[in-house]
């Protein structure tokens, strides 16, 4: 069935939200994002990623209504058995993945992180399915109808991908007969995809002549995704067809806008102390929300700015001593009638680790002498803050232009519409990792000395450990470039084959139990027919330059074929089913 609709799916770290577009010629689509937190007094583009389930694991609330009711709970002191999940996203950054993965809501009780996610994801679909429905005077759309977006960190690894497509079923959004209509962008090149085509008027002017974004053949440019949780940073280089060419590995870090905020609460508990913080942290956790939203909203500023004390943290701290008593030696900050007064000056100090960590990561960049970036394009919603814009224009003004569009919280959802409906405008990647699979070499002892052996039936002996590289790190991969592979059984009576995936760092890798090499999936594939012993053939097809690696494997002797994921998820080594090169 063709698609109609498109919706992409923001799920970020502090915020979430989606856009939604129906069939059209690309230069005169309409996008259409929707307005929330209307009820409690707000107007956003996306709403607070915080899913709240009751005491049975019920799915109850997302987003501004979740914050809403487990407040009103807290204060009917109803809080205790109820879920509460905030920034849940970074569960799934730089730790191990696995489908029982749990994480711990703020009550200290843990669910499956899978429900938490799909729930989230499930919230989202039907939100957007509704308002569509309103939006279109009664038309009716169901999830088979749309083709899904889903942005994703450039810097996340294939099993945090396949997590979320997992997340994604399990919601509803597709099915697994069905995995084409899900597609994941990643965020820095659905922002890069959007603002390429931005009129000047269409980024931020602050003291300096309007610029836009060229799209001249040749063009290089870098793209800085500023989220609550990661940088995530790629370079582009515009092709003549106005494509676009991934010149650098995406790369980041943890250091996002809510590394400014962790640096306010510490300040925080620095001059209340610990003992009294954390005891209002669990005593109080409605106005814990509520203190941890009013430092959101400060990073945006660019002045002294007046951060409202809660009324439980002051009374928990009077019982020790007058609250004046706890400003004596603090430097940038004063008590002032229930507020807390902080010095432009000390604001921006919060925002120091977070600084030179995005500092860092883009100096290691600009050392490539390949590389001739004109222009860095700062895109998230950590891009709002004026402090963010002002220290990129001076660290790296003098030789790159900084841009940043008029609304950096948008833009990916936007870039991600477009990037659904004509995904080949990234026509290729560079590999982060060197990728390779297990096979069975003829054991030679000067080769293999001291490695895993193994003997099949015929009394054959192998090194059942070697590394046979499929692409490396800082390849350059078409993004619908597919590469094959012809693999064959190393025992005459298998009936399958087990097709174990590795990645390294490093360029040149020879077994896959050195250091730095790490499991990252598994394919199976049936050969049931043991007739012809060993003396039969797999192809192995993998495309690599997407955004999820896809594979497809072939038995030559019977000509069936299928397709499939890489399961990233499944680990377990397999002492048999072994593979010959």
């Amino acid at each position: 069935m063709a698609t109609i609709l498109y919706i992409a799916i923001d799920f970020g770290t502090s915020y979430s939200g989606y856009a939604f577009s129906f069939k059209s010629d690309f230069n005169q689509e309409q996008i259409w994002i929707p307005s929330w937190g209307m009820g409690q007094g707000q107007k956003t583009f996306k709403t607070p990623t915080c899913i709240l389930f009751d005491e049975e694991e019920n799915f109850q609330k997302f987003g501004y209504e979740a914050l809403r009711t487990y407040t009103l709970a807290m204060k009917k002191e109803q809080t205790m058995n109820h879920y509460l999940f905030e920034h849940f996203k970074m569960e799934l950054y730089n730790t191990e993945i696995h489908r029982d993965l749990m994480i711990t809501a703020s009550n200290g009780k843990t669910m499956k992180a899978i429900k938490v996610f799909s729930e989230s994801l499930r919230f989202l679909k039907d939100h957007a399915l509704a308002k569509i429905e309103e939006i279109t005077e009664e038309r009716k759309f169901v999830a088979s109808d749309v083709t899904w977006v889903l942005t994703v960190p450039a810097i996340w690894p294939a099993v945090a991908k396949q997590f979320m497509r997992e997340a994604a079923v399990e919601a509803g959004l597709v099915t697994n007969a069905t995995p084409e209509r899900l597609i994941f962008a990643l965020e820095p090149e659905a922002a890069s995809v959007f603002c390429k085509q931005l009129p000047s008027d269409g980024f931020i002017a602050e003291g300096e002549g309007q610029e836009t974004l060229e799209q001249q053949p040749g063009s290089q440019y870098m793209v800085v995704d500023c989220g609550g949780g990661t940088i995530d940073i790629t370079v582009h280089e515009v092709l003549d067809n106005g494509n676009l060419k991934e010149l650098q590995a995406a790369s980041g870090n943890s250091m996002g806008g809510q590394t400014v905020d962790k640096n306010i609460m510490s300040f925080l508990k620095d001059i209340f102390s610990e003992e009294i913080f954390e005891k209002f942290l669990k005593e109080q956790p409605g106005e814990a929300l509520k203190l941890k939203n009013d430092i959101t909203m400060i990073k945006s500023c660019d002045d002294d700015v007046m951060l409202t004390c809660p009324v439980g943290l002051q009374e928990l701290a009077k019982d020790k001593q007058s609250i004046e008593s706890y400003f004596e030696d603090v430097q940038g900050a004063e008590w002032d009638d229930g507020g807390i007064f902080i010095e432009r000056e000390k604001l921006q100090s919060f925002f120091d680790t977070s600084f030179s960590a995005i500092e860092s990561k883009i100096n290691q960049i600009l050392q490539k002498p390949e590389l001739r970036i004109e222009y860095m394009l700062l895109v998230g919603g950590y891009a709002e803050s004026s402090f963010l814009r002002k220290f990129m224009r001076k660290q790296f003004g003098s030789k790159h232009k900084i841009l940043c569009p008029a609304e950096p919280q948008v833009v990916i959802l936007k870039g991600a519409i477009r990037y659904g409906k004509t995904p080949t405008m990234v026509k290729s990647r560079i590999s982060a990792l060197t990728y390779g699979s297990c096979i069975c070499k003829s054991f030679d002892e000067t080769k293999h000395k001291d490695k895993s052996k193994y003997i099949n039936s015929r009394g054959e002996v192998f090194c059942d450990v070697c590394f046979q590289q499929l692409v490396s790190s800082g390849e350059s991969v078409e993004s619908d470039e597919v590469r094959s592979f012809i693999r064959s059984p190393a025992d005459p009576l298998q009936t399958g084959i087990v097709f174990r995936f590795y990645s390294s760092e490093r360029q040149k890798v020879q077994f896959v139990d050195e250091d730095g090499v790490a499991q990252i999936g598994s394919l199976s594939v049936d050969i049931p027919n043991t007739d012809r012993g060993m003396d039969r053939q797999v192809r192995l097809q993998i495309k690599f330059g997407s955004t999820e690696m896809q594979a497809t494997a072939t038995d030559l002797e019977s000509g069936e074929s299928r397709s499939t994921r890489l399961d990233f998820m499944s680990n377990s080594v397999h002492r048999h089913n072994k593979i010959c090169a």
